[in-house]
């Protein structure tokens, strides 16, 4: 498994949770809940104090538009099948793809995401 197969297994376990047509992971009869959406990130940073300062900023920016930390961080012990991760994987949870979205756009964030950027390798996917 390439170091991409890992982040693509834990996006399959994200839609696999939230799939309707999964017995596994049925969700309870009754209304449709609102649609939640996700980020998943893998960050390995190069600079542990500037990313320990992008972290202390972009958390409250975060639970402002909703999200909650789903995953993180999640540092494997020891990779099972295929190469180890990179970086650390963070699975955030936002209420909507609207709240994720204006959380990522937010002009709160703007000036934190080149100090993440600087200061580790990242790979961001959104989920919807």
């Amino acid at each position: 498994m390439r170091p991409a197969g890992i982040v693509q297994a834990a996006l399959a376990l994200i839609l696999t949770a939230t799939a309707i047509g999964s017995t596994a992971f049925a969700r309870p009869a009754g209304p449709e809940p609102a649609q939640k959406a996700y980020v998943l990130s893998e960050i390995a940073p190069h600079d542990r104090d500037a990313y320990r300062d992008y972290l202390q900023n972009v958390l409250p920016i975060i639970e402002r538009h909703g999200g909650r930390i789903v995953v993180s961080p999640f540092v494997p012990a020891k990779a099972v099948e295929g190469p180890a991760l990179e970086g650390n994987l963070a699975i955030i949870e936002f209420p909507s793809p609207e709240a994720r979205d204006a959380f990522w756009n937010a002009p709160g964030y703007r000036p934190w995401k080149p100090l993440r950027q600087a200061n580790a390798t990242s790979r961001i996917i959104h989920i919807n």
